[in-house]
């Protein structure tokens, strides 16, 4: 009995299917992990804003601004 040329093309084609949908999936995990983390460092970043606002307030003569 014969092969069947376009029932091995679709299994072929399923395969690499899942493999895309796995990729996918793996890039939206790491695409949340990277949000969260550009979410952390701009909570750090404008923390520091707000202190060093004050340090200048408190001391204007003692620390210079950029």
């Amino acid at each position: 009995m014969g092969t069947n040329p376009a029932a091995d093309q679709i299994a072929r084609l399923l395969i690499e299917r899942e493999d895309l949908l796995l990729d996918g999936r793996e890039l939206e995990a790491r695409l949340d992990r990277l949000r969260r983390r550009l979410d952390d460092v701009n909570a750090e970043i404008a923390s520091l804003r707000r202190v060093e606002g004050e340090l200048l307030r408190r001391h204007p003569n003692e620390f210079e601004q950029d």
